[in-house]
């Protein structure tokens, strides 16, 4: 427009300033400080990586070995925003960064990536000690309350009530999950402020309490490979195989913790609204149902006499085959060769399928993620840069990117932090 003036460019004197000290946010501001002399990161908590630590105290997955677009693929919708950062830091670069820091990582003979026990107590001051040898300053117990602008830019930030210039301003602080552990919505409201969208918050990555009282006999068993079928009022909308775990109040596991958003969207959100939701397990996933019969035949041809129990050991947990008689009425010491016509039916009926009513979600304090955020059509995936300001970037789960459960989630918050950090440095040298 004639006559106006043209924003003034980013003053190299001023830091780029980084909000929040976890995955994402270390990551950006030693990425940044790799092209950029003057970074500092602002952590409202007394240590780097705290509410990590809180919630996964030990065997914290941090990846998964996979190429990156595999990784990319299991964010659905997402897959094409999230492979510029998947590509940029992968697994293998994770693990580089972390061992220069003095933390051991280790396969646990999956897919998965792990933070080695030996490492895992010390990871805030390994983090912090790497990150300032780097030269990133970084401001522990600072609280960022505000995010001014001025002209279309990111001007600076007000924290504990002291106002900071900045050249840029990367919001890392990480979604509205365990506020218990000190999760906030403060990324959310400076990206309102910038004028970006924030999709609605709901809970993910989370256990789910079932009608079925069980929790008492049950308690620590898993399937550890078995099938599910999910249904809302007897219709079967999706299925997938893997680990479910039973819990004092209901199910959790890979399986549960990965599809736990969409199960509690599929219940409703209010009593008006309300569906039935069954989680169907076949415990014998390999072994069709209709083959099963035969399979019995074959196993009974060594030992005849073997009971119920003996048949299925290795197929169902020991405390899920010591209460079968309160769920089904077959004692698990019964020899197979005693039962009734009818108890076989029952029993093959019940091992193929073994079903469990969804009541509700653990309460909110428990989520390990949500779904929602600030949503990825208005970030630029090749740099993570804002599309409506100009200096602004987000990077990790204060976006709305949710995936399943495993390493999928930090090693996007570390690979769009990475990102973040080394795209808002070239900006500001020209390089």
């Amino acid at each position: 427009m004639a006559g106006a003036k043209k924003p003034k460019k980013a003053n190299k004197a001023h830091p780029i300033v980084v909000i929040g000290g976890g995955p994402s946010g270390t990551t950006a501001a030693q990425a940044a400080i790799g092209y950029c002399k003057n970074v500092i990161l602002f952590d409202k908590n007394p240590e780097p990586w705290k509410k990590m630590h809180s919630i996964f105290p030990e065997n914290i997955i941090v990846s998964e070995e996979l190429p990156y677009d595999k990784i990319a693929g299991a964010f659905g919708e997402n897959e094409e925003f999230v492979k510029p950062a998947l590509k940029a830091f992968g697994w293998k670069d994770l693990a580089r960064w972390l061992g220069e820091a003095g933390i051991k990582v280790s396969s646990n003979g999956t897919s998965q990536l792990l933070i080695s026990p030996e490492s895992a107590g010390d990871i805030s001051r390994k983090i912090r000690e790497a990150a300032e040898s780097a030269g990133v300053v970084i401001r522990k117990s600072s609280k960022v309350s505000d995010i001014s602008f001025s002209r279309g830019k990111a001007a600076g930030v007000v924290v504990n009530g002291v106002k900071y210039a900045a050249s840029s301003v990367i919001v890392a602080s990480g979604s509205a999950a365990a506020p218990m552990h000190g999760a906030t919505s403060d990324g959310y409201e400076f990206a309102r402020k910038a004028g970006h969208s924030v999709n609605r918050i709901r809970p993910a990555l989370v256990g789910l309490e079932t009608e079925e009282k069980y929790g008492k006999y049950l308690v620590g068993a898993e399937f550890r490979d078995c099938r599910i079928e999910v249904s809302k009022d007897d219709e079967v909308l999706f299925s997938d195989r893997g680990l479910i775990r039973f819990t004092a109040y209901g199910v959790s596991g890979d399986l549960m913790l990965t599809h736990s958003a969409r199960i509690i969207e599929m219940l409703g959100e209010d009593k008006a609204d309300k569906h039935e939701v069954r989680i169907h397990i076949d415990m014998m996933p390999g072994i069709r149902k209709r083959d099963l019969e035969s399979w019995v035949a074959q196993e009974l041809v060594t030992t005849p006499k073997m009971s119920v129990g003996e048949l299925f050991k290795e197929h169902i947990p020991e405390q899920l085959r010591k209460v079968m008689a309160k769920i089904i009425r077959i004692h698990s010491e019964k020899p197979f060769a005693n039962l009734s016509y009818l108890e076989k039916k029952m029993l093959f009926l019940w091992v193929k399928d073994f079903h469990l009513t969804i009541k509700r979600p653990r309460p909110f304090n428990e989520t390990m993620g949500v779904v929602g955020g600030v949503a990825p059509a208005e970030v630029d995936s090749e740099t993570m840069r804002s599309k409506k300001i100009k200096n602004l970037y987000f990077a990790g789960e204060v976006l709305d990117l949710p995936g399943p459960w495993g390493g999928y989630n930090l090693q996007m918050a570390f690979s769009t932090g990475y990102l973040a950090g080394i795209s808002a440095a070239k900006a500001l040298s020209g390089s």
